[in-house]
């Protein structure tokens, strides 16, 4: 079960063909990975400042507002309902915008639920001006439960899109720090899949 104000935003966005998809903490179980989270994180792509606003007056008539005045250069702004609030995100990540190919590669999570691809997810948790630990634990899980799985020539023309080659190869090298032997196993075989 999805909170009201994120269903209400997904019903808003369908209604007005606005491409969307959950982002941050609240996308994770899509990808295999479990962390408790109770920030809700939507990105939608708009394409110009009039449909934003309209975007805007369809949520206020929901009972959903914001206090800002969000603009089509912003990054995100909150809106708020009743009991709850949620970020919504005029682009994937502080550091890109949208593009065609990531688009395309959105995927259903379930009911009207839509996340990036494994892939973009990724870039958005490396590719964040205010990276943290628990965004790199966040990335390093991801690969882990789906290394078999990922697109990793797409991953790797992503990485290269943002400049993110080496930061990608420090962050999986590190799990050859761990005592763990199976885990240094791991590390040498995402990197071995990773080139």
């Amino acid at each position: 079960m999805i909170s009201s104000i994120l269903q209400t935003i997904l019903d808003v966005a369908t209604r007005h063909k606005i491409t969307t998809a959950i982002i941050g903490g609240l996308a994770l179980p899509a990808y295999n990975v479990a962390r408790t989270t109770l920030d809700i994180d939507i990105c939608i792509k708009i394409q110009s400042q009039k449909q934003l606003n309209t975007f805007i007056e369809a949520l206020k008539e929901k009972e959903i507002n914001t206090i800002q005045e969000p603009k089509i250069v912003h990054d995100l702004f909150t809106v708020f309902g009743k009991r709850s609030e949620a970020e919504i995100w005029l682009k994937p990540c502080d550091a890109f915008q949208w593009d065609d190919q990531m688009v395309e590669k959105i995927q259903l999570f379930f009911g009207d639920v839509h996340v990036l691809a494994i892939e973009d997810y990724i870039l958005t948790k490396l590719a964040r001006s205010d990276r943290s630990s628990v965004d790199i634990d966040d990335v390093l899980k991801i690969i882990i439960a789906n290394k078999d799985s990922l697109d990793w020539e797409y991953l790797h023309f992503r990485l290269k899109w943002v400049g993110l080659e080496s930061d990608f190869i420090e962050i999986i090298k590190a799990f050859e720090l761990d005592f763990n032997n199976n885990i240094r196993n791991i590390s040498r075989d995402i990197l071995d899949k990773f080139k």
